[in-house]
Parts: structure tokens; C-alpha cells; sequence
């Protein structure tokens, strides 16, 4: 596992191709992966709770922040009745699928790394495409989660792990569970049809910089209210990590080392070493 976990590193790390880019993209991950360490595997915070300001912190404040400064407004939206093809979006759909079930199953890959692999493979381009990737990805990952609770007992969602809390999940569960999600999935699908058209028409309409300030103050506040006072300077040390992408000009993606690293760590057996070595 965490020799296939390498490979996707080194992958991502790799399309960034300027030497400047492979330079900072490792050293985004490496810091984010030691912050990761440093929550998630030591007495300084308990585990359960660390996701909450270090994910926060990466890919939230990291994002709205700078929004908030550059004073930055939704563009006018454009709303097409026209449907997507699917033979056109095909290889995008079938490899954002397949991306899914990687990502459902392994340990440490997010949907944004799937679909970057996704796109790689089908070499597809442009922000259509990219959007029917990451649907398919984020889709098929919802159901193969399930999956990945029945055959190796380790949820890889939030619902999957709401669902192994409740219930243990056997042939049975696991069917009715697919066939739950993709009713639900179907209805979802004719309501985002109307909604979303609705909701893009009048998103604009909406104070964009209040929004920003009120979602990092929320943030700010379930981070408090579930990490306790320790939660704000990993929440602050995240954030820095995670202004550094935009900055240099690569991937987000990088920052999952939070969590990537630590699971290479553990599948490789070197975690516990590496930790007394750095004396956390």
C-alpha cells in the first residue's frame, strides 16, 4: 500500500514539470504531511478532532482569504439548457469513475488527486471536462466507500463511517445500501437540474466578501467548539501551508500530504520511528 501511495505522490508531484514547481510541490507536501504528524499522532491534540482545523485550515481559510482581500465577486453566470453529450464526455466520465473506486478503496486520495490522475489518463483538458471527471469521481467514490466497508472493514467516507458506527454491514446491508444511494442519487439528479439553473441565475446577487468572513468566522468557532483552544494554532499553521499553493503557483492537491504521509508512514511500519526521531 504505501509503495502505491508513493507512486501517486511522485505522480502528482511530477505534472507540476518546472524544477521550480517539483521543488515547492514537495515541499508543500512534506510540511503539510509533518503538520499531520504533529496533530494527528501525537499528545497534542486528539486524532478524532484534528481533521477538523488542519482540512480547515489547508483547503478552507486558505481559499477565502485571499478573496476577502483582493475584494474579489462571483462572475454573471451562464446558464445553458443544452445537455451535455454523453459519447463526447465519455473517456472523462469512465476514468472520473474509475478514479472513484481508487479513491474509495485506498487510503489518503481525494477526490482533487483522482481526477488530476483522471484527467491524465484521458488526457482531457478544459473546465467541462474536468467537471464531468470530478462528478464521476466524487459519485463513484460516495458508493464504492460502502464497498470498501464490506470487503476490508475501513469506511473511506463520512458516511461510511456514520453507517459502520450503526450497523455491521454484511451482502445484504451493502445492497440495499448501493440501491439507497443511487435512488437518492437519481432524485438528487432531476432536482440539481431545476436548482441549479435557479441558483446560478441568482447567485450573484449574493454578498460575496460577507459570505467569505462569515464561513472563516464559522469555521473559526467549530474549530473551538470541537479541538478546543489547541485547534486555532493548528488551525493558523495550516492556513499558512495552505496560502502556499497560489502563491507558488501549483497544485492544492499537495497539501494532502496531511494525511498522505502519515498513512505511508503506517503501511510502510516506519511511523512510530520517525516520530520518536523528530521527538514528537
Amino acid at each position: 500500500m504505501h509503495w502505491l501511495l508513493i507512486a501517486v505522490v511522485a505522480i502528482m508531484i511530477a505534472l507540476e514539470r518546472s524544477k521550480a514547481g517539483i521543488l515547492w510541490a514537495v515541499a508543500i507536501f512534506f510540511l503539510s504531511g509533518l503538520l499531520g504528524l504533529l496533530a494527528l499522532d501525537t499528545n497534542l491534540c486528539s486524532g478524532d478532532v484534528a481533521l477538523m482545523p488542519l482540512l480547515s485550515g489547508l483547503f478552507g481559510i486558505s481559499v477565502l482569504l485571499p478573496s476577502v482581500f483582493s475584494k474579489s465577486g462571483l462572475p454573471k453566470q451562464q446558464v445553458k439548457d443544452k445537455p451535455l453529450e454523453l459519447r463526447s464526455n465519455f473517456r472523462p466520465l469512465c476514468a472520473g469513475t474509475a478514479a472513484g473506486i481508487l479513491t474509495g478503496v485506498i487510503p489518503g486520495i481525494g477526490p482533487s488527486q483522482g481526477t488530476v490522475l483522471a484527467q491524465l489518463v484521458t488526457r482531457s483538458k478544459g473546465a467541462k471536462e474536468f467537471l464531468v471527471a470530478v462528478s464521476g469521481v466524487n459519485t463513484s467514490k460516495a458508493l464504492f466507500s460502502f464497498v470498501a466497508l464490506y470487503a476490508i472493514g475501513r469506511p473511506r467516507s463520512g458516511a461510511a463511517v456514520a453507517v459502520g458506527q450503526i450497523m455491521e454491514v454484511g451482502l445484504r446491508e451493502l445492497v440495499f445500501l448501493i440501491g439507497v444511494a443511487l435512488f437518492a442519487g437519481g432524485i438528487a439528479a432531476v432536482l440539481q437540474l431545476q436548482l441549479g439553473k435557479l441558483a446560478a441565475k441568482h447567485i450573484g446577487r449574493m454578498p460575496y466578501r460577507a459570505t467569505c468572513i462569515a464561513v472563516m468566522v464559522s469555521i473559526i468557532g467549530l474549530t473551538i467548539w470541537y479541538s478546543g483552544l489547541i485547534g486555532l494554532p493548528i488551525l493558523a499553521t495550516a492556513t499558512a501551508i495552505g496560502l502556499l499553493p497560489a502563491t507558488t503557483g501549483i497544485k492544492r492537491t499537495h497539501c494532502m500530504g496531511v494525511i498522505m504521509l502519515p498513512c505511508i508512514l503506517y503501511f510502510a511500519g516506519l511511523k512510530d520511528a520517525v516520530i520518536s526521531v523528530l521527538g514528537l
